[in-house]
């Protein structure tokens, strides 16, 4: 019993490294996602803007659908992402 108490006094705080290592992966690899949404978000919505500027906003209206649903499709397979 008291080489178990003394293995695991060794062992936890090594579990405890590997843990936190996994979440600043996890948190690297989820603010990478979420800058890449927000510049496609960004980059969509000055399209949708100059489109209107130049060509009118009946002209530019399927673009902008498009693009909503674009970036709808883009926070489903972030929200599935964050599932996993």
């Amino acid at each position: 019993m008291l080489k178990f108490l003394i293995f695991l006094s060794f062992s936890l705080p090594a579990f405890a490294t590997l843990a936190e290592e996994t979440t600043i992966t996890e948190d690297l690899h989820k603010a990478a996602r979420n800058t890449k949404t927000g510049v496609k978000k960004g980059a969509r919505a000055i399209q949708d803007k100059t489109c209107e500027m130049i060509n009118g906003k009946i002209q530019c209206l399927g673009k902008k659908m498009k693009h909503k649903i674009e970036n709808a499709t883009d926070d489903i397979k972030d929200k599935s992402e964050q599932i996993k």
